[in-house]
């Protein structure tokens, strides 16, 4: 009986060709849609949890109107010695250059001459191994970090210098041939899923060694990365209620202080490392995190695409069912019972659904390389799991596609089908009426959501950001130190042809900038928090930054060492009333207060990503303290000048490599999730578009022949071609036009609250909406016309001849 159901599932299969086709390949797609989206989103949702005990790990962060990251360096032990809950604590940061950018150093092995421009390097307590699970291949977690020369490499870096030597015991020398370090331990490489990337470990005790007074490892200093390890079962929220309390004890803050940080919620607070990379937006991430709600709107184009799918392959099914009447009569007059009947539908929806299974792994295999470079991971399927979960999901498809026919059809009654007299029941045709506004209604959501994304990601990229970011490139500063004849570098670089400005800083937009509060020296407790940067004398020039008053740094004059430079929101959040050119400022630099005068105001223009307001930004001139050379140059002829340039560069820079990169990439950078997720979005989008026209084209096959012979009867009658093109495609478009109405409120609510991400964002234009509507009616109208078309050559002596 078995063995029949399948051979007689088979053979429909083979019969009805195109429905077949229609049916298993738009469940594939959607099956192969979804899963692709799955691997994506369990990727991003993994973050942190390979380390064991994962919920009880958490990092300490400070909260206020500008939150951050970074806390005082003794706070993870004092947390582990105070209190009994914290099991193990660590504190760890990257090795900063000026204004608190990765610090670059040159590794080479003393044998070879070889150098390597390392800059993912972090400084880390000896508890280190005992709050984080990066395993150790080689060397002992409890001692490797107690080695002042000592350092810990990755898998990678320790085949990169020595191959397939064992790398222990052997020296490294950074910067130059007389410091040498010792490869005390070597760690597996970072997992992809973790919120933090390293290839070198050194310990606090090296560093600390080059700063005797202890000023950056003090508690004064918010600098550097606090995680703890609390026991099981532990209350967090109970925990973090305690912490500043206890902090007055360590911190030399006022009792008035702390009530006016308590009067505005701010304060400590433990973060659960599991939500970092997707909920974490605060200044000084590590890396650039992800973000949950593009998880929900990417999960949804998923869901939708399947359910498009899946509607499709329930309205063919129980359309192309009533077909199957008279043979459901003449089976039932032959004895077969009900459950019989009711068996051979489902089994034919599920073998439909099982080919599309097989059909769906060959999509994935395909698309996967492609789909692993669109998301920047390297994606990995696990077949037994997807094996499991899709026939899993094809025998619950199958099983609700066939229960219409099942139930249904099977228990009509033999006598009336023979006569002809079976009819489907207004009922059924609205149920699959509205099947199809579901199909086009989420199409619309998908397209005009689609449609807004790239609307935003254009605004981001053409926005004028208040300086020059064209013909801009910037030349990363491995050492300051190497500044030191900075002068003369760009003296040299001036007389390359087609170089027309060149200057340096600490940061360019478009990368994080340090953080200290700044004051009028008149209104010392009104303090504001201002992000800084130290700048050459023709920094405003060559970013082509406006100055509003005043005036900026002069060669001429030496005391402009000792003067500041603002943006307008600084001047206006220090004090708007008043013109604050001439002022004395008071520039809380740690623990040092700097006094200086304000000689200029620059307009505002976007240092950071357009998600953030502009903020206040201080601009303090240095002759050294710089991170980046910013040169401003023809495009033209670019290949031959960038090799001149990197000629000069190399006479001054003889230590590491020449790198460069064009500052508009830069900038990019930023809006590399909206691109990715505005990628894959028009990706399934046009997925569910497709596979709702393929349901469309089957509706309408399936309709020109049960409308045929009233068609012929119709033009016999004088009907015009117009009018039996209005009679086929009329129906379709009227529910095309509901599902497009249907749409238009659902994806305004939802992009409305997607742009709430950007603090410069577009508007939603209506005209969006039409064309998305448009689009829909047209590819509707595509779709049907084939029959449409067909029907209206009908020849009425053909079709009525047996009648």
């Amino acid at each position: 009986m078995l063995y029949n159901y399948f051979h007689v599932a088979l053979r429909n299969l083979l019969k009805n060709r195109v429905h077949s086709v229609i049916n298993v390949m738009g469940l594939a797609l959607g099956m192969a849609s979804v899963f692709l989206i799955t691997l994506y989103t369990s990727h991003e949702l993994s973050f942190d949890t390979f380390h064991h005990d994962a919920d009880d790990l958490y990092r300490i962060t400070w909260m206020d109107n500008n939150p951050q990251t970074r806390t005082p360096h003794p706070m993870a032990q004092a947390l582990a010695a105070d209190f009994p809950e914290v099991e193990s604590a660590v504190s760890l940061t990257p090795l900063w250059g000026a204004g608190l950018t990765r610090e670059t150093h040159s590794f080479h092995i003393p044998s070879s001459d070889k150098r390597y421009d390392e800059m993912n390097i972090l400084a880390v307590d000896t508890t280190f191994f005992k709050v984080f699970d990066f395993p150790l291949i080689k060397g002992d977690p409890k001692t490797a970090l107690k080695s002042i020369n000592g350092l810990l490499i990755s898998e990678s870096m320790a085949r990169k210098y020595f191959r397939d030597e064992d790398p222990m015991g052997k020296q490294v020398a950074v910067d130059s041939a007389n410091y040498l370090v010792e490869v005390v331990g070597v760690f597996k490489d970072v997992p992809a899923n973790s919120h933090f990337h390293f290839d070198f470990l050194i310990s606090y005790l090296r560093e600390k060694s080059f700063d005797p007074d202890d000023s950056y490892y003090g508690w004064t200093d918010f600098g550097h990365y606090n995680y703890v390890r609390l026991r099981p079962q532990t209350d967090a929220a109970a925990l973090e209620s305690k912490l500043m309390k206890w902090s007055q004890k360590y911190l030399d803050w006022s009792d008035q202080d702390y009530a006016s940080l308590a009067d505005r919620h701010y304060g400590f607070r433990l973060q659960p490392v599991k939500e970092i990379h997707l909920q974490s937006k605060l200044h000084w991430e590590l890396e650039p995190n992800g973000t949950l709600e593009y998880m929900y709107i990417l999960g949804a184009a998923a869901l939708f695409t399947l359910l498009i799918a899946c509607v499709n392959f329930m309205n063919l099914t129980t359309a192309k069912s009533a077909e199957r009447a008279k043979e459901i009569g003449v089976r039932k007059t032959m004895g077969a019972f009900r459950y019989q009947l009711s068996a051979q539908f489902l089994t034919e929806s599920i073998c439909t659904a099982l080919v599309a299974v097989g059909i769906s792994i060959l999509i994935i295999e395909i698309s996967l390389p492609f789909f692993s470079y669109l998301t920047g991971n390297v994606m990995n399927i696990h077949y037994p799991s997807y094996l499991t979960a899709a026939v899993g999901a094809a025998l619950v498809i199958g099983a609700l596609s066939g229960i219409y026919p099942a139930l249904y059809l099977s228990g009509v009654r033999p006598h009336v089908v023979l006569k002809g007299k079976l009819f489907q029941s207004p009922k059924g045709s609205r149920f699959r009426k509205g099947l199809i506004v579901l199909q086009f209604g989420i199409s619309m959501v998908l397209i005009s959501s689609t449609v807004i994304i790239f609307n935003q990601l254009s605004f981001l990229q053409h926005k004028d950001l208040g300086f020059g970011r064209e013909e801009v490139i910037v030349i990363p500063v491995k050492k300051s130190e190497g500044m030191y004849h900075f002068d003369a570098l760009r003296n040299e670089l001036l007389r390359v042809d087609g170089v027309k400005a060149v200057s340096a800083s600490s940061n360019i937009p478009g990368h994080q900038f340090n953080q200290h509060g700044i004051a009028m020296n008149k209104r010392p407790d009104d303090a504001i928090n201002s992000s800084e940067a130290f700048v050459d004398y023709d920094f405003f020039t060559t970013m082509g930054i406006e100055l509003k008053d005043g005036r900026t740094f002069l060669r001429e004059n030496p005391s402009d060492n000792e003067v500041f430079v603002l943006n307008e929101t600084a001047a206006r959040q220090l004090d708007a009333s008043k013109n604050v050119i001439g002022r004395e400022l008071l520039w809380h630099n740690d623990e040092v207060i700097v006094r200086g005068t304000i000689v200029g105001i620059v307009k505002d223009f976007h240092f950071q990503s357009l998600h953030e307001p502009i903020r206040p930004l201080m601009f303090k001139l240095s002759r050294t303290a710089y991170s980046f050379i910013v040169i401003k140059v023809d495009i033209n002829g670019f290949g031959n000048r960038i090799k001149d340039i990197e000629r000069v560069y190399k006479q001054f820079e003889t230590t590491f490599g020449f790198e460069f990169s064009f500052l508009e990439e830069q900038l990019n950078k930023q809006y590399q999730t909206e691109r990715q997720t505005g990628a894959m979005l028009a990706i399934f989008s046009g997925l569910a578009l497709l596979i709702a026209s393929f349901g469309l084209f089957g509706m309408s096959m399936m309709l020109f022949y049960q409308k045929a012979k009233e068609v012929s009867i119709r033009k016999v009658l004088g009907a015009t071609p117009s009018a039996l093109l209005v009679l086929m495609l009329g129906d379709f478009t009227k529910l095309v036009l509901f599902a497009i109405a249907i749409g238009i409120p659902l994806s305004w609510l939802m992009m409305t609250e997607w742009l709430k991400n950007f603090s410069y964002r577009v508007g939603i234009n209506p005209l969006i909406f039409l064309f998305s509507g448009l689009l829909l009616v047209v590819i509707a109208w595509v779709t049907l016309g084939y029959f449409t078309v067909k029907a209206t050559q009908l020849n009425p002596a053909e079709t009525l001849k047996n009648d």
